[in-house]
């Protein structure tokens, strides 16, 4: 019964997805785009919007563990969680990465696509990479101030956190991807992006059936978090290859720092967080727990941006500018 739930759900996301992408097409028809044509605007291309391997890796990991409704469910619950960074990465790198990268393909200069590139790196990990590790270091905090009353009890906290920390090893791998199928899509190539993304998606699968039985959810979240990481690698690799990756010459210094600020964020709120434990141990109000995760973001947040001021990757007002420019 499980599975033909599974698989009704999995009809109607698919069809929700196939609607939205006749939507997008059309609309793109009528606004006398070419879309067989060279992406001259630097665009993502419309294929992209319309087919999202993670959707479709977590649909597939739901219906390997529909024996056990509640694996379901705490799969749901952190793969929510782990699409919010990855959203926000995706953003940036559609809104502004993959005209900056085509402007500098159609430009013809090397030292513009590499310099390009690299900031493409720099912000997908800068952004990826410290929710990764505040989703490891975190996970039971998160689980427990968002979703933890009613029927939501102890085991399911524990069992939420436990997937979330395994998928979340995933997100610089998927991150990374999307910057790769940038460079792909600039140079007009979207048969790539998606050859890598399905290869993803056949890890995803193969990891699932193969971990499900003895780690149950948590063996599906690690096996996304593969997929996203064998995803970025073949298409690395590919790119790499061709002749198509480039980094300028502050690329390589600056991607060990954003890692350092990462690392220096993780220490932090772990400290933070066994300190907070120790202190609130018995509090049972909803308000403390979510109060004390808001203590931990912020701090987490005001420790990684320090460190990034410190190592000379970023500067504050420079950041506080950008927000204000895109308000």
């Amino acid at each position: 019964m499980y599975f033909y739930a599974a698989f009704a759900i999995l009809l109607a996301i698919s069809a929700r997805h196939f609607v939205r992408g006749v939507v997008a097409w059309t609309a793109v028809v009528l606004a006398g785009a070419c879309l067989l044509g060279p992406f001259d605007n630097g665009s993502p291309p419309v294929s992209r919007l319309v087919f999202h391997p993670l959707t479709f890796e977590f649909i597939a990991g739901a219906m390997i563990a529909s024996p056990s409704p509640a694996a379901v469910s705490w799969l749901y619950y952190a793969n929510r969680l782990y699409e919010l960074p990855l959203g926000v990465v995706a953003i940036a790198i559609t809104s502004v990465l993959v005209r900056t990268i085509a402007a500098s393909v159609r430009s013809g200069e090397p030292t513009q696509i590499a310099a390009a590139q690299s900031r493409g790196f720099e912000i997908a990990l800068a952004l990826a990479l410290p929710a990764a590790i505040a989703f490891a270091v975190l996970a039971e905090p998160i689980a427990r101030g968002l979703f933890e009353r009613g029927a939501f009890g102890v085991r399911d906290t524990a069992a939420v956190a436990a997937a979330l920390a395994a998928i979340c090893a995933g997100l610089p791998g998927h991150a990374l991807e999307k910057v790769l199928g940038a460079v792909s899509f600039a140079r007009e190539d979207t048969r790539t992006p998606m050859l890598a993304a399905l290869a993803g998606l056949a890890a995803a699968i193969a990891g699932a059936m193969v971990l499900f039985p003895r780690h149950g959810a948590v063996g599906i979240a690690a096996a996304i978090a593969i997929s996203g990481w064998v995803g970025a690698s073949l298409l690395g690799v590919t790119l790499a290859r061709r002749g198509w990756l480039a980094l300028d010459g502050a690329g390589p210094r600056r991607l060990p720092r954003i890692v350092l600020a990462a690392v220096v964020m993780g220490i932090v709120i772990f400290a933070l967080n066994a300190l907070l434990a120790a202190t609130l141990a018995g509090s049972g109000s909803q308000l403390v727990r979510f109060g004390a995760l808001m203590l931990l973001v912020a701090v987490g947040l005001a420790a990684y941006l320090g460190g990034l001021q410190l190592l000379g990757v970023a500067r504050l007002r420079n950041l506080i500018g950008a927000v204000r420019e895109g308000t």
